[in-house]
């Protein structure tokens, strides 16, 4: 557990950390100290903004002169459900198979000439890796229950095939230790709900909190029965080597039709 909680807080950058820091106090308003040309201090007090969206930013000042501004930095929430399905579509993708995380929305990168320019671009590394860990613990929790995985069982083939997904990551990171040892966890927390096992394993981190009970119910409101019941037929259609690809695309352009009413959400509240 040591080795895990040193990879969360060595890779939640300093920046994402302050982002947190300011939410917490942002009820308090700091003086800039500024220095102009004849190097007298004047004090300005700030004049802050705070975007209540779900991708999480840092409070900005209305600044001139020769103060410098930090650029905003922003934390994705993620859909819970969306989460574990992206994984088991990676489950079907080749290995070299990455994720890229953009305005609250998992896109799936599949090996190729232009996926380290689009990572690059992006902004976006292995560290985005950190962002599944709420989302996945939370699924399992609202899925994978002991009361509603009766009325759903189907519904465990689903995160299995997710942990398949996950054992795909960790071979495209093959060499990377902590890389390893992170997925690992993650396949650990699915296992543990998957065999009814509910051990404790899960802690609270720092982005935790963005999780709200009414953000958490909003976003499972998007998934009828219905819903799920197609993503359920397609899963189980992906055990046919044969119709495998061709089921991969038709949930790919489901699950994208989800992460549109999704994003909605996370944008709005």
């Amino acid at each position: 557990m040591e080795a895990i909680e040193t990879f969360f807080n060595s890779n939640f950058s300093d920046e994402s950390q302050e982002v947190l820091g300011k939410q917490k106090t942002k009820s308090k308003p700091t003086t800039v100290i500024t220095y102009n040309k004849n190097n007298e201090t004047t004090e300005n007090k700030p004049n802050h903004t705070l975007s209540n969206t779900n991708e999480t930013t840092t409070t900005t000042t209305d600044v001139s002169n020769n103060e410098i501004v930090k650029p905003i930095v922003k934390i994705p929430i993620l859909d819970p459900l969306s989460v574990i399905v992206k994984l088991a579509i990676i489950s079907n993708k080749p290995v070299g198979t990455k994720i890229l995380i953009k305005e609250n929305v998992i896109h799936i990168q599949e090996p190729g000439l232009f996926q380290g320019l689009t990572r690059y671009i992006h902004k976006t590394n292995r560290n985005d890796l950190q962002y599944l860990y709420n989302p996945i613990q939370l699924a399992c929790k609202k899925y994978l229950n002991k009361n509603d995985r009766k009325k759903t069982p189907e519904i465990v083939d689903l995160f299995i095939c997710a942990q398949y997904g996950i054992v795909k990551l960790i071979e495209t990171y093959h060499g990377n230790t902590v890389i390893n040892l992170c997925l690992n966890y993650y396949h650990s927390l699915i296992e543990n709900f998957v065999k009814e096992l509910y051990t404790p394993l899960f802690r609270d981190d720092e982005i935790t909190p963005l999780y709200t009970d009414l953000l958490l119910y909003d976003l499972s409101n998007v998934w009828t029965p219905e819903k799920i019941k197609i993503v359920l037929d397609m899963i189980h259609f992906l055990s046919d080597d044969k119709m495998a690809n061709d089921n991969v695309k038709s949930l790919d352009i489901f699950i994208q039709n989800i992460d549109k009413h999704t994003q909605g959400i996370l944008v709005q509240s």
